[in-house]
């Protein structure tokens, strides 16, 4: 199975961010639908902030915020174990892509 056929679920450390289930692809970026998690009211500042920084097109600003959110345990899961550590996640509303 590939990256796209599966539904990942975001953590920050042992905090569920939320849900992304790939809607597409576009060379080493994915597109996926996006739903909050438990977790989403404590670190929604962090991705709204790095959200912002890309939109911005602010380096420092962006690899600050991921270098924190790195530091705190970033990660994505599928439900059969895959995972990758460091992702690069940009969540808007409903919406959101992601690079490993």
């Amino acid at each position: 199975m590939s990256i796209l056929d599966k539904v990942w679920h975001v953590y920050v450390g042992d905090s569920w961010i939320g849900t992304l289930a790939p809607t597409g692809a576009d060379d080493s970026w994915y597109y996926a639908d996006f739903t909050e998690g438990d977790a989403w009211g404590n670190f929604a500042p962090w991705f709204r902030e790095a959200l912002a920084a890309f939109q911005a097109e602010d380096a420092e600003a962006l690899e600050k915020v991921y270098s924190q959110l790195w530091l705190m345990g970033l990660v994505i899961s599928a439900e059969d174990g895959e995972s990758y550590t460091n992702p690069t996640v940009y969540i808007d509303g409903a919406n959101a892509w992601f690079s490993v």
